[in-house]
């Protein structure tokens, strides 16, 4: 636990198109693992961070869900609950320590939309820890890890490149620097050809898989409010600016088993 407040913002903007027509009645975020909604396994790795601010992002299309989530989530949820079944009363989770709160996603939809929504709410000037919910990590706290990351540095979450999963991840081309490389560019879910393009012009050894945290400073907190906007609404990846403070990568190699995207679950349900 940490002795200052946290800020964290997590990204659940999304409508799960991949898992459609499940995802039409529920969030993603919602789908059981391990017994339990997923946002639980989520939120039980924040508490590392509390005391924390955590706002979570989340599509407009959900907003009936979200008012009754916001009821069964926030404090005082469990003793609500206990209260109204007439259950004996049990130690609060650890999740109430946390400052919850939700927000629906304002502007096109796209991941940099769902941070600065987030940070805008927060009013906060960093730093800010970022986490996709579509990305869990049930037996390990990779916030925990990013919260070691020193002050004015900025650090995303990565594991080594694996050509059978970049065509499920985004593809990060870093420097050559091993101590302290520096990200390039990101390539978001490239096809096989593209994958191995990357792997011919710049070697698997720079090439890493994007996870599903980062740690922002205030600088690139200030690089991102400024950071232009694509035709179709959805802001460029500030990665690909040179003008970009430099972010460095922070390698996280559990075991395969241990990270689990809901991008895969959801879709081998619904074969069944």
């Amino acid at each position: 636990m940490t002795d200052h407040i946290s800020d964290v913002v997590v990204c659940a903007g999304g409508l799960g198109t991949r898992a459609a027509p499940w995802t039409q009645h529920i969030p993603k975020e919602f789908q059981p693992v391990d017994g339990r909604p997923g946002i639980l396994h989520l939120l039980d790795e924040l508490t590392a961070l509390a005391p924390a601010r955590v706002v979570v992002v989340y599509h407009p299309f959900y907003e009936p869900f979200i008012a009754w989530a916001q009821k069964t989530l926030t404090r005082g949820a469990q003793a609500t609950y206990q209260r109204a079944a007439h259950l004996p009363r049990t130690d609060l989770p650890l999740r109430e320590q946390l400052d919850l709160r939700f927000i629906p996603q304002r502007g096109a939809y796209a991941d940099i939309t769902s941070v600065l929504n987030g940070i805008d709410h927060l009013q906060t000037t960093g730093p800010v820890t970022v986490a996709f919910a579509d990305n869990l990590y049930p037996s390990d706290n990779p916030s925990r890890t990013l919260a070691t990351v020193p002050p004015g540095q900025t650090a995303v979450l990565v594991r080594p490149y694996d050509p059978q999963e970049s065509t499920r991840r985004g593809v990060i081309i870093a420097d050559d620097d091993s101590t302290a490389p520096i990200i390039l560019d990101l390539v978001e879910k490239p096809t096989a050809d593209r994958a191995r393009e990357l792997e011919d012009q710049h070697g698997s050894g720079r090439l890493w898989l994007l996870e599903g945290r980062a740690r922002l400073s205030n600088h690139f907190l200030d690089h991102l409010r400024g950071t232009p906007t694509q035709p179709n609404g959805e802001p460029s990846s500030p990665s690909r600016s040179a003008a970009t403070p430099p972010h460095t990568l922070c390698d996280w190699s559990p075991p395969p088993h241990q990270s689990q995207t809901w991008a895969r679950p959801v879709d081998d349900a619904l074969r069944h």
